[in-house]
């Protein structure tokens, strides 16, 4: 490595802060498809939580690969 590049040092921190707030997001996410999906999409309460679920897990999981992805640095 060239002496004139400083060293990038890992995060001393677990991933636990990152981890709860791409959980919390996704909960809002899905909150706010469900009530979409109640108002606009003229479902039933229990489609529309359904809905909401959906979204929320979808976007927990989708979160979570992108944060592991960028976490590694691209790297395969």
């Amino acid at each position: 490595m060239d002496s004139t590049h400083n060293e990038q040092r890992k995060s001393s921190r677990s991933g636990a802060m990152l981890v709860t707030s791409i959980g919390l997001g996704s909960g809002n996410i899905g909150f706010a498809a469900g009530i979409f999906g109640r108002l606009a999409g003229d479902q039933t309460l229990y489609a529309a939580t359904a809905t909401g679920a959906g979204v929320g897990a979808a976007a927990l999981t989708l979160g979570l690969t992108v944060a592991s992805f960028i976490r590694k640095g691209g790297e395969e």
